[in-house]
């Protein structure tokens, strides 16, 4: 099922953004659409096991699943390119749930913007690839409620500022399901699961 049989280039123009970032970071990124229920979903996967995502009201009654290339994506919907070919084989990982989450706590923006500010200043000191790496990995929040703690790891934190998810003045979600985290900011989410580990170096930007 080609892209185009699904929708026109207007209905996917709100994840052209991500599809920016994701390719700034890595020119042979990969972006999944995911259709249902009149709603579509879109992710690009990041360094260090992040995923990206973010969904809008579907005014069609398809639902599916593929996945394209970013950047012939992009090319695409600036009407300079054609038709982006499917690209499935290339997603290898799972998507998180569509629902079931369950809230754990809501963080202000501003907090989030302090511990990436912090966490940056210590990135400039690192002398090594691995010990930035090591700083992504590491916790720096941890979300509570009654019944469970969260710990919530940079990278996905960062990642939500660096794809412009973040407004000032908004609050971050700290969400669970299975072991799934996610991060749901006003324009967008950050997904991780819990013990996974891969390489990759995010900017820090505020």
């Amino acid at each position: 099922m080609p892209i185009t049989t699904v929708g026109f280039a207007e209905d996917f123009s709100d994840f052209a953004p991500m599809a920016e970032r994701a390719v700034s970071d890595d020119a042979a990124a990969m972006m999944r659409f995911r259709a249902g229920g009149g709603h579509l979903a879109g992710f690009v996967r990041l360094p260090f096991d992040v995923l990206a995502g973010r969904t809008v009201v579907f005014g069609r009654p398809d639902s599916f699943d593929l996945t394209v290339a970013a950047a012939d994506f992009l090319l695409w919907i600036d009407g300079g390119g054609p038709e982006p070919a499917r690209r499935d084989a290339h997603w290898l990982s799972a998507l998180p749930p569509r629902a079931g989450w369950e809230r754990v706590e809501s963080v202000p923006d501003g907090v989030i913007r302090d511990l990436i500010r912090a966490s940056s200043e210590v990135a400039q000191r690192a002398s090594t690839r691995s010990e930035q790496e090591s700083l992504l990995a590491s916790t720096v929040l941890s979300a509570s409620s009654a019944s469970r703690t969260v710990e919530v790891p940079l990278g996905p934190l960062t990642a939500l500022t660096r794809m412009g998810f973040l407004p000032r003045g908004t609050s971050v979600g700290v969400d669970v399901r299975g072991a799934w985290t996610r991060l749901a900011a006003k324009y967008g989410s950050t997904f991780v699961t819990r013990g996974a580990t891969s390489p990759g170096v995010l900017g820090l930007p505020l």
